[in-house]
């Protein structure tokens, strides 16, 4: 069968051990899981995402639906691994190096200087929202899900995805208008922008 069949060919391929549409479903889905996990503070995402897709495998055949019920079926078990890992570490106890590292969240794959200076920048302002508020945002806006989709995957009621998104931007506003907050925003005086 063909990489460019239908989704719904793609899934029955798959459920059959077909390996092109393996390679199909993780070449679409595994980048967008992967900035996800990363963007939550997973402390190794590379990882996690293959404990994904091993549950994936495993539950594949529980899955009905279209491709865009994959995707956030696909979000949903890498929200409960991401709990799952955070949870196994909260039980173990952390090296002095080990906390240090935890306390700063690496991005996969990081650019030149100044982008880092300012992802850090972005991480640290977003490490000021609860987690189901930074999960909420970038679901929505980073991944585009729907207020539905997003409550499927973070099982909430949809009324309180909206609630937890209005809270992420309030704060936000709140952090940005002070001036430590646009100050980490800024770039260093005298940096050429490119």
């Amino acid at each position: 069968m063909s990489p460019d069949a239908p989704f719904p060919q793609v899934l029955s391929a798959a459920a059959e051990g077909a390996e092109w549409a393996w390679a199909r479903l993780y070449r679409t889905h595994a980048p967008h899981l992967l900035r996800f996990l990363a963007s939550q503070g997973a402390r190794d995402p590379e990882d996690l995402l293959a404990e994904v897709f091993i549950q994936i495998v495993r539950k594949l055949h529980t899955f009905t639906g279209e491709e865009g019920d994959f995707r956030a079926w696909a979000f949903r078990i890498a929200r409960r691994r991401l709990i799952d890992a955070w949870r196994a570490e909260q039980r173990r106890p952390a090296t002095t190096q080990e906390a240090t590292d935890a306390s700063h969240h690496s991005w996969h794959a990081p650019p030149a200087d100044r982008d880092i200076d300012q992802r850090t920048a972005v991480e640290d302002i977003l490490a000021t929202l609860t987690v189901d508020q930074r999960a909420v945002l970038v679901l929505r806006h980073v991944h585009q899900f729907s207020v539905d989709e997003t409550a499927a995957i973070l099982d909430k009621t949809p009324g309180a995805v909206r609630v937890l998104q209005h809270r992420a931007v309030r704060s936000l506003r709140r952090t940005l208008a002070t001036p430590t907050g646009w100050a980490a925003m800024a770039p260093e005086p005298g940096l050429a922008q490119a």
